[in-house]
């Protein structure tokens, strides 16, 4: 079974613009292809009396797309997710971190229905996730998430430096290993980001993605995210 690659889920909060002490959160949004397709939006606000990187914040977000697998037939899959989570932050001049917990909701809906597919229908689910990155000339950054019922993850690492301080750009490579009980994948690949002024950030990613049993497939994500 797939499921479609939208790596922007990890999502794209490792801004490049400078973060103050006046600011309240974040806004985001992207989609990918490979696989299948997606999208995501949402954002993060610092809860009264915090600020963004510290203490603690709200995030909300939607995603939807499609993918398809083969069961005993080829089954085309169509998807939405909804999520809210609680989240404590930590930044200095050392980087940043985030760890959360909230609610999820997602519907699936199958063509031909497939009864051996446990995620079919609508299901609630816990998440459990973090975020954050590491230095500044090179940056670490990473991404995990798990959804505790659904046993779904995403796990990933990205490792960039800063080729303009002018310009505030990046590049550098991203290693990506994404699954539930019924399926495993990894991808490798390059990423790229710029500010793009006014506090917009945008990224793109693209690689190759491999999964058991089948040839690996190229993949491309994008996103755009604005601190405020």
């Amino acid at each position: 079974m797939t499921r479609s690659f939208v790596c922007g889920l990890a999502l794209s909060l490792s801004c490049l613009a400078p973060v103050h002490a006046q600011d309240r959160g974040v806004i985001y949004a992207g989609g990918g292809a490979g696989d299948g397709a997606g999208g995501y939006a949402g954002g993060l606000l610092a809860l009264p009396g915090n600020s963004l990187g510290n203490g603690l914040a709200i995030r909300a977000g939607i995603n939807g797309g499609t993918y398809r697998y083969r069961s005993s037939e080829r089954i085309e899959a169509t998807y939405v997710g909804a999520e809210i989570a609680l989240v404590y932050q930590m930044s200095g001049d050392w980087g940043w971190a985030n760890i959360s917990a909230g609610p999820r909701i997602t519907d699936t809906d199958l063509d031909p229905n497939d009864l051996g597919n446990k995620l079919r229908g609508t299901r609630f689910d816990a998440g459990l996730q973090t975020d954050g990155a590491l230095g500044n000339q090179w940056r670490l950054g990473w991404f995990g998430s798990w959804g505790v019922r659904n046993e779904s993850y995403i796990g990933q690492l990205r490792l960039t430096r800063l080729v303009s301080a002018s310009s505030g750009t990046r590049i550098g490579l991203e290693g990506i290993l994404q699954g539930d009980p019924t399926y495993t994948r990894a991808s490798l690949g390059g990423h790229a980001a710029t500010p793009l002024g006014k506090g917009w950030e945008g990224q793109i990613s693209a690689g190759a993605s491999e999964q058991a049993g089948r040839k690996a497939r190229p993949y491309v994500s994008l996103g755009v995210s604005r601190i405020f």
